[in-house]
């Protein structure tokens, strides 16, 4: 046979390596391979070329060298045109064995080389001729194409190399190859993602703010603030200033004008921001009528404020409500726009805190006006 012919297929035989997660050609492993293919004689032996047959069993002693027996079958005849031998067939039985080294045993495509010894023999039924015995030594190689754990498909060739006389066949082969027993390779561990390791000086503490004046402890130069009132940066208490203005009433009535109302919200709204200020809510009214009964219409109108503060929110506990009936004029009674202004109602804080400035303020415009535009009618016993 041409000699690049027979280098150019055992080339081919051991190109292409293709990565894959896990071992494939396992140790320790029995293996088992059925084949077909062809082989070429020498053309000094007279055989036409043939289809061979066989069965390899192995052993791999390590995933890299393994060793193998062998034993096939083909059926030729002679390539002779005349003469007895003219188309004579030939029975051929080879066998023998190879060790294997596997290149790259961990990948799914595993090229190998072989190198072995066998015998073949031919037999001639039709002539009764004494069959024909021969030793051969061969080399080789092939690949091994995993298509599963257990299950490779498997391409081979050997050059098969005799002496006296030299003759040099080639045999090619395809099969597949099954793997039993033998040491499995361990599944890597599941990936796992490791925590980030958070260093404790790394760590930014959450902010504390204990009572609450939006200064966070660790720069609240003045801890404890009460509720409700406003500070500077550093957490201390700004003075503050609180105008309360007086109300006014409609003649010998207790009752709230609108005007009246919108002053007292303006009152609620300092103590909805400051709930621990106390109040005292003082009642008045002008001089008509008897003492006794201008004491009771002033507390009667002290009364309805409280009551109209505590609607809106406000805490009941911390407002006292006090009648002082016509002991304390701001005007002259001597007329109508004068005994309106003493209609009225005052605030006053008990016991402000020192961080507060109080300004009370007389009744507005628009309660004076609510408070004169009913006119005035008689009452109670009057003292003129």
């Amino acid at each position: 046979m041409n000699s690049r012919i027979k280098a150019g297929l055992l080339g081919a035989s051991l190109l292409g390596i293709a990565a894959s997660p896990q071992a494939q050609n396992r140790p320790e492993a029995w293996t088992l391979t059925p084949y077909v293919g062809g082989y070429l004689f020498d053309s000094k032996q007279d055989l036409e070329s043939a289809p061979i047959f066989g069965l390899r069993a192995g052993y791999n002693f390590n995933a890299n060298i393994g060793a193998e027996l062998f034993g096939s079958y083909l059926l030729t005849e002679s390539d002779r045109d005349s003469g007895p031998d003219a188309n004579v067939e030939r029975n051929v039985y080879r066998f023998g064995g190879n060790l294997l080294y596997h290149f790259q045993p961990t990948k799914k495509l595993v090229p190998f080389v072989a190198v072995g010894y066998g015998r073949y023999n031919i037999t001639v039924p039709d002539l009764n001729r004494p069959k024909t015995n021969k030793s051969l030594a061969e080399y080789g190689g092939g690949l091994k194409y995993f298509v599963s754990d257990d299950f490779a498909l498997r391409a081979d060739i050997r050059h098969a190399i005799g002496f006296s006389p030299s003759i040099d066949n080639v045999e090619y082969t395809f099969g597949v190859t099954w793997q039993i027993g033998g040491v499995r390779p361990v599944p890597p561990p599941a990936a796992t993602v490791a925590e980030p390791v958070v260093c404790a000086a790394c760590v930014v503490p959450p902010r504390v703010d204990s009572d609450g004046d939006g200064v966070e402890d660790a720069l609240d130069k003045c801890p404890g603030t009460p509720k409700g009132l406003k500070v500077d940066s550093d957490g201390c208490v700004i003075t503050q200033t609180i105008v309360l203005r007086a109300i006014n009433f409609v003649f010998d009535t207790a009752d709230l004008t609108e005007p009246s109302k919108t002053s007292i919200d303006e009152v609620y709204a300092v103590f909805k921001s400051q709930p621990n200020l106390k109040l005292e809510v003082g009642g008045h009214t002008d001089s008509k009528g008897s003492d006794a009964y201008n004491l009771k219409l002033s507390q009667r109108r002290a009364d309805a404020v409280k009551a109209y503060l505590v609607s809106k929110g406000a805490n009941a506990d911390n407002i006292t409500a006090k009648g002082y009936g016509e002991s304390r004029p701001i005007s002259s009674n001597d007329s109508p726009e004068g005994r309106a202004d003493n209609r009225r109602v005052e605030f006053r804080l008990d016991g402000g805190a020192e961080y507060l400035k109080v300004y009370n303020e007389e009744s507005s415009r628009e309660s004076k006006k609510a408070a004169i535009k009913a006119g005035e009618k008689p009452r109670g016993k009057s003292k003129k």
